[in-house]
This record gives structure tokens, C-alpha cells and sequence, in this order.
């Protein structure tokens, strides 16, 4: 993998020649680009696929001396409305917009280059991903939303005509970080708008298990 830039945003990537399709994953809070990068070697398709890893603009704290990467701040209100399964109204704030257009503005580009442009992210990643899809010029694909949650459902976009995108949205049962119902409630309002998804549940907490990945990698194959 080598590291990239498109105007502010870094990321890592991995690509093969006559590659028609690219696969763009955001990682989660407190982690950064590498966090996700070892998908690429274990997803294996029947034609080649370029893989993009973006690094969190933002540096954040994770431990003593320690820090990672994230999209956007958390605040005390949105910890406490965690418990009521959602982020709180006022999170879109003008950080989350600056990120969203940065993101957006790649992914539209990376749409003129790949005939197919599946994205998506784990957690934080994923919440990003789903405000995202509506800020496109381009339609995805597909969409994947591993342990993501609904943030502003007041202010959640909607559009007349969204994307008709598939999704595939996973989440653990034993979540304690975003409780499964917020998970819910954002594949709710997708499919309200319009979106086919995939919902699969896990007895887990906050990961990534190896049997949603092996689901995901059916799914996954199916858009490429």
C-alpha cells in the first residue's frame, strides 16, 4: 500500500492495472487508515479491485500519549443520547460539513475514473458514509455500513430521487459503544428513503466478525 493525497485528505491504496472497479472504506474513531487496510487481502473477487483506505482529519486522543484519527469530535451531549439510541440534532456542525464535502468531492471524482465505486466504513466511518451518499453527484454502486448509527435524524437529508443504492449494514447484538437500536433506526430510515439493504445482526459487540465477513464478500462480489 502506499499513501496518496487528493487536495487535504490522505489515504492509503492499493491498486492493480485494469482495475474497473475501487472499494473506499473509512475507519472509526480513534483508529486511522490502516486500521481497515488488511480487508484488501481478505476479500478475494473473480476480477481485479483497487482498495482506498482515508485517514480521519482530525487527530484525537485515545490513551496516554497516545492518539488516533477521527472524522469529527464527539461531545458529552452525544455520549448521553447514545443511550437513547441516536446522536444528538445538533451534531451536524460545521466540522462534519467541511468533512462531508472533502469526502464527497473525492468520491465524485473517483466516480469519473471507476466504471464501479462501492464505499462505506466501519463505526464512525460508517455514520459518515451515510450522510455522504447524499452529497454525491455520483451513484454509487454499493454501500456498506459495518456498526454505523443514525446521527441527526432531524437533519438527516433526504432527496426526491436518492441514490438507489444496496446497501449491506452489520451490527452486534452486544454493541456497547453504538447500541444496536440506533443501528436500526438509520437502516429504517435508508429504506424509508428509497434504499434496498442487508441487514445482518451478529451476537457480538463493536467488530467486525469473520462470518459477516464472509457474508459481506457474497455481497460485495454481487456489485462488482
Amino acid at each position: 500500500m502506499k499513501w496518496e493525497k487528493f487536495n487535504k485528505l490522505n489515504y492509503l491504496s492499493e491498486t492493480q492495472d485494469d482495475s474497473k472497479t475501487c472499494i473506499v472504506l473509512f475507519h472509526g474513531y480513534g483508529a486511522d487508515a490502516n486500521d481497515l487496510g488488511s480487508l484488501a487481502k481478505v476479500f478475494k473477487f473473480s476480477e481485479p479491485v483497487d482498495w482506498f483506505f482515508p485517514q480521519g482529519v482530525l487527530e484525537v486522543p485515545i490513551g496516554p500519549m497516545m492518539s488516533g484519527r477521527a472524522w469529527f469530535s464527539l461531545r458529552v451531549s452525544d455520549f448521553e443520547s447514545l443511550s437513547r439510541g441516536e446522536f444528538s440534532d445538533v451534531s451536524l456542525t460545521g466540522e462534519i460539513k467541511s468533512v462531508l464535502s472533502q469526502t464527497s468531492e473525492w468520491l465524485n471524482r473517483l466516480g469519473t475514473q471507476y466504471e464501479k465505486v462501492i464505499f462505506g466504513g466501519f463505526s464512525q466511518g460508517a455514520i459518515l458514509s451515510s450522510h455522504a451518499l447524499y452529497h454525491l453527484n455520483v451513484s454509487p454502486s454499493a454501500m456498506v455500513l459495518l456498526s454505523g448509527f443514525l446521527m441527526a435524524p432531524s437533519a438527516f437529508p433526504t432527496f426526491a430521487e436518492p441514490h438507489k443504492v444496496p446497501f449491506f449494514q452489520s451490527h452486534g447484538k452486544r454493541d456497547e459503544v453504538l447500541p444496536i437500536e440506533g443501528a436500526k433506526k438509520l437502516y429504517d430510515k435508508l429504506t424509508d428513503s428509497g434504499l434496498k439493504g442487508q441487514w445482518r445482526p451478529f451476537g457480538g459487540g463493536h467488530e467486525i466478525p469473520m462470518d459477516v465477513i464472509a457474508d459481506l464478500q457474497k455481497f460485495l462480489q454481487l456489485h462488482i
